[in-house]
Formats: C-alpha cells, structure tokens, sequence
C-alpha cells in the first residue's frame, strides 16, 4: 500500500503550489470492483480515487483512472500463462495500448473526478461471482444476478441420487472443481490426503476455488474454507457433515454400528486403548491358549 498512498500524498502536497494542468492517478479497476485476496491493493487505489476528488474539492485538478489489465504492460501482462487464462476466465479483456492511450487524452479534456477503464464481458464476470453477492454499483449494468435459492445443476443431481452414491458423486464433483482451478486436465492425481497448497494452490485460488464450490453446490462457505479443509478428504466430509442438508450414509448402516452389543463394544474399547507392547503380549498370550487346548 506504501508507494501508492504515500506517494500520491507526497506528491499532492509537494504540487500544491505548482501551477498544475493536471493532476491524473493511474488507480486500478480493484477499487470499483473489489479484487479477491487483494484487499490491500484494492484499499491503495481506493486512497488513490478519493486523493483525486478531493483535490477537485479544493479547486486544484485531480482525475483518478480505473484502469483494467493492460495488454502489453503492467502487472497482468507479466502473468504466466495460467494466471492469464484464468484472467480471461473472470470476463476481463486486456487494454491494448493504443485504445488506452486514447481514452488517456480523451479523458484528459473531460471534467470527471474519477472514471473507470477496463474492457468487460459482464455475464462471464458476474457468472464467476460466489452465488447470492451482490454489487449494488453494477446493478445498472447486470440484469440478471446468481441467487442461492436457484438450486445448482449438481446439487440437484446430488438430491436425486441414491443416499449410497451421495459420498463419491460429492468426491468427484469437487476433485473436478479443485482440477479445473489448479487448470489441470486429470483430476484423479489429486490424492484423497494430499495438501492442496502442496499442489499449487495459492490465496488467490483458494478464493476462487471457494467461489466455484459456492456455486456449485449453492450454498455459502467460510473464506477460510480451504485453510480450515486443506486436504480433498478432510473437505468432503466438512461439506458431508456439515454443510449440506442431506443424508449421505444409509441409516440402515448407522443402525447396525449402534446394534453392536454392549460387551463387545466395551472390548474393542479395551484393545484400543492398550500400547503396541501390551497388545503383542496380550496376542501372545491367547496363542499360548490356543496352543494348550490343541
């Protein structure tokens, strides 16, 4: 947040008796729209904005500009080629350099305070969004806005299913959901035990791997999920357990387990809590038996 803040303060106050044409700072997009996992960011930009109508305030020039990726410079032209598709996953299209060049010099003559410049595909942005949030500022531009009350093609399908089959078609939906983030193509690698930020996940994808989990199973999640479920297991049975309203064991199972009869739950107790060393001499000793009745 430092050079951002700091030096756009730096630089207000060193100009103030500078007799400026302009004043523009080159915010980003993060500020209008929010960014995930970036927050801090978003909030320097933010600072950005509110320097530049503040100083029209003061009768001084000031314009701050939203500016979305740019195609041939900047932070999203640096990106690998993952992070690029996955960029042009969330509906954003990079700013060539001429078009920004001439918005630049466009808004230059203009009066605004503040304007935002990034290229977008509204319904694959707003489509990337975890079901049921809300953007009041884009309400004018989006029509349509995904809702948890619309069930999900999978939690359908996952309703319809037999109480038996629940458990692996809830394991195979998310081993999908996990590959299609980390952008691999063979979902069985990803081991049932298997750290997932030991597999490449970052922040960043946590956030978006939560929202795609979101959507899939229409339902709200912890930000913290994949920090508190960092393995595919321990994430199935949280979702299982916790989580989604169904029944994802047989209750004819679940009687059987309580049926077992007393005594021999209280020897399996018994076992359980002796040592390694215990266990072998208390084996030792039953073969012992054995062997004198044979």
């Amino acid at each position: 947040m430092a050079p951002k803040v700091a030096g756009t303060w730096h630089l207000h106050q060193l100009t103030l008796d500078l007799p400026l044409d302009f004043f523009v700072c080159f915010s980003s997009m993060a500020s209008m729209l929010g960014s995930p996992g970036q927050g801090n960011y978003a909030a320097a930009n933010g600072f950005m904005d509110a320097i530049a109508h503040y100083r029209r305030g003061q009768g001084l020039p000031g314009l701050s500009i939203n500016w979305g990726a740019w195609a041939a410079g900047g932070m999203a032209a640096r990106l690998d080629s993952f992070n690029q598709q996955r960029l042009d996953r969330s509906g954003m299209i990079a700013i060539k350099p001429e078009q920004g060049m001439q918005a630049l010099g466009s808004l230059l003559s203009e009066s605004q305070s503040q304007v935002g410049v990034f290229p977008i595909n509204w319904s694959r942005f707003v489509s990337q969004l975890p079901g049921g949030q809300k953007i009041p500022f884009l309400e004018a531009l989006i029509s349509t806005e995904p809702s948890l009350t619309q069930k999900s093609a999978f939690r359908e399908q996952l309703e319809a299913a037999a109480v038996s089959e629940r458990q692996e078609l809830l394991t195979t939906q998310i081993r999908s959901v996990i590959a299609k983030t980390l952008g691999w193509t063979d979902a069985q690698k990803i081991g049932m035990r298997q750290p997932l930020f030991e597999l490449g996940l970052d922040s960043l994808m946590a956030v978006e791997l939560k929202n795609r989990l979101e959507s899939s199973l229409g339902t709200s999640l912890s930000s913290t999920l994949l920090f508190d479920y960092p393995t595919l297991e321990a994430l199935v049975e949280y979702l299982a357990n916790d989580v989604i309203p169904l029944d994802f064991s047989d209750q004819t199972e679940k009687l059987k387990e309580e049926d077992v009869p007393e005594e021999h739950s209280s020897q399996l107790s018994d076992v359980t809590q002796l040592s390694e060393t215990e266990l072998e001499a208390s084996v030792l000793e039953e073969i012992e038996a054995l062997e004198k009745l044979i």
